[in-house]
């Protein structure tokens, strides 16, 4: 049975406010879609809504100029109560002492709305490599928004490039992606968006889409958000259409016997066709947690984590140990450093580290 949040925590739910004030392509994405698959929840969603929205207007009016906040960080029950006062204000109106818990609990929701959609993912301008191609590069760490002419927007994630060809807009939409992206693509029939890759090509038939084909990895990916995209392998020219909520994930090693078995269905073992994940506390997409600023473990090994960990913290990860390495894990980082990452995770295995600058050892 699907469990719900309450306008309680809803109001408290960073996805959520991105959602009320249109910040993040993502998370907006996410709610539209979850008042289509629970028409019976949308009534509290917009209740939610207008309570986040206006806070953010009492807010604005009554401390305008006040550039001091009071930091937002309590256990979780002390912040429902706080919520509750918040109710009791739209209710009754607000007693001075329930206005200093609404300043409180709106912290969060003013820094949303005046913020960029992701504090930590900035939009950049294009440079320039020979022959007049647009370049853009994400280092270890950092992640980018970018604009195209055509007003394509793409969210660019850590140690990524994505070159875009010299004809865009004129003779041809084409891009090549190292890396991962998220594409939010104006749809043109007549001039398709295309995204190469080493292993494929994936074309837009108007459409919000991930594709993840970082240099290395065991796996690539391309998932389906919204709208409808056309995969086209580079060697055999097989293609495949996806719809929302599925993924293709090619195998770029020799295929596992658990892949053979979920891709029975398709004529080349290497290619796997499967839904996406998603998380059981708030629904979050899993692919596309990343541009959220949430990095997402799922029952990975820490050999598979490794580049994971190395692109998001811009470190270097050595295993003193193998034994170490075939630690499975499953968790979920926002705010962490690595250090506080490498902590969580000794709760579910013991297993020692050291940290030299950027490098880090890790042993039994």
């Amino acid at each position: 049975m699907q469990d719900f949040l309450s306008i309680e925590e809803l109001i408290i739910d960073n996805s959520f406010c991105n959602y009320c004030f249109q910040k993040n392509e993502a998370d907006i994405l996410h709610w539209e879609q979850f008042i289509r698959d629970y028409p019976s929840q949308k009534e509290k969603i917009e209740e939610a809504k207008q309570i986040v929205l206006g806070l953010h207007v009492m807010l604005k009016q009554k401390f305008a100029g006040n550039k001091i906040a009071p930091n937002l960080t309590g256990e979780k029950n002390r912040t429902h109560s706080k919520i509750f006062a918040i109710k009791n204000i739209f209710r009754y109106g607000a007693a001075a002492a329930a206005v200093f818990l609404l300043i409180l609990i709106s912290k969060r929701i003013i820094n949303i709305s005046n913020n960029s959609t992701n504090n930590t993912i900035k939009q950049t301008t294009a440079g320039k490599i020979p022959g007049n191609i647009d370049f853009y590069k994400t280092a270890n760490g950092e992640r980018k928004m970018i604009v195209l002419s055509d007003s394509t927007k793409i969210w660019l994630n850590v140690a990524s490039e994505l070159r875009v060809d010299k004809g865009f807009g004129k003779s041809n939409r084409n891009v090549y992606l190292s890396g991962e992206a998220l594409f939010d693509v104006i749809h043109n029939e007549s001039l398709p968006f295309v995204v190469h890759t080493d292993k494929y090509d994936v074309k837009d038939l108007g459409t919000v889409f991930n594709v993840k084909n970082y240099p290395g990895d065991k796996q690539s990916e391309t998932s389906l958000i919204r709208g409808k995209v056309e995969i086209q392998m580079i060697n055999s020219r097989r293609k495949i259409s996806l719809l929302p909520n599925q993924k293709v994930v090619v195998n770029n090693d020799q295929p596992s016997e658990k892949t053979k078995e979920t891709s029975a269905h398709l004529p080349n073992a290497q290619i796997a066709l499967l839904p996406l994940s998603y998380d059981q506390k708030d629904s979050a997409v899993i692919e596309t947690a990343w541009s959220q600023n949430r990095l997402e473990i799922v029952n990975e090994n820490f050999a598979d984590m490794k580049d994971k960990l190395e692109r998001w913290y811009d470190v270097k990860i050595n295993f003193k140990d193998a034994e170490v390495s075939k630690y499975t894990f499953t968790a979920t980082f926002e705010k962490e450093n690595i250090e506080e990452a490498l902590k969580a995770l000794q709760y579910a295995y013991h297993f020692n580290y050291s940290i030299n600058g950027d490098e880090i050892t890790i042993s039994k």
